[in-house]
């Protein structure tokens, strides 16, 4: 049982680097202007009013606040991205590391095959609820698909490229050579 739960550490380490990585986009969001206008179109503060504490009700209060949610909704998809990333690398190194004959780890690889395209799902995810936040903020909308769509390609592309197309070829070489 050991060796199992020390596989899942690469994870959880990615989980907790993810939950810091959200509270630095949040205190970057309040203390950043540049990284406020990504997610809110540029700011427009001087425009729609400024944002104070008597002023909830305000156009540049709600701005703000869409400015926030689009933000978080940015952050926690690509959170979610490098946890499903991490997943994957931890079940291709169970696999690899798997004391069974070549045959059956080759089967583990295809059964293992869902994994590597979570981080296409998790992109996919993302798109979609850019769709949602397109109503109130436009620009942050195609920040959040694109950006999460390209992640979700670009993690599932060195999944497949870099950590299964290898172990399956060392597979195949490893079952010729046992059937020799």
């Amino acid at each position: 049982m050991k060796k199992n739960s020390g596989r899942f550490i690469p994870v959880a380490l990615v989980v907790l680097a993810g939950i810091v990585f959200i509270f630095l986009m949040n205190h970057w969001f309040d203390t950043s202007s540049s990284l406020r206008a990504l997610f809110s179109g540029g700011d427009s503060g001087s425009v729609m009013g400024e944002v104070g504490k008597n002023s909830e009700a305000s156009l540049a209060m709600r701005g703000r606040f869409a400015a926030k949610v689009s933000m978080m909704i940015f952050t926690v998809i690509t959170v979610l991205q490098f946890v499903a990333f991490a997943l994957g690398a931890v079940v291709v190194n169970g696999i690899k590391n798997h004391p069974g004959k070549p045959a059956q780890r080759q089967q583990m690889l295809d059964n293992a095959e869902i994994f590597f395209d979570v981080p296409l799902y998790v992109g996919l995810f993302g798109t979609v609820s850019a769709f949602l936040v397109m109503t109130f903020s436009p620009q942050s909308s195609r920040l959040i698909a694109y950006s999460s769509t390209l992640i979700g390609i670009i993690f599932s592309l060195v999944l497949r490229l870099v950590m299964q197309y290898p172990l399956r070829r060392r597979l195949i070489n490893e079952a010729a050579e046992e059937n020799k």
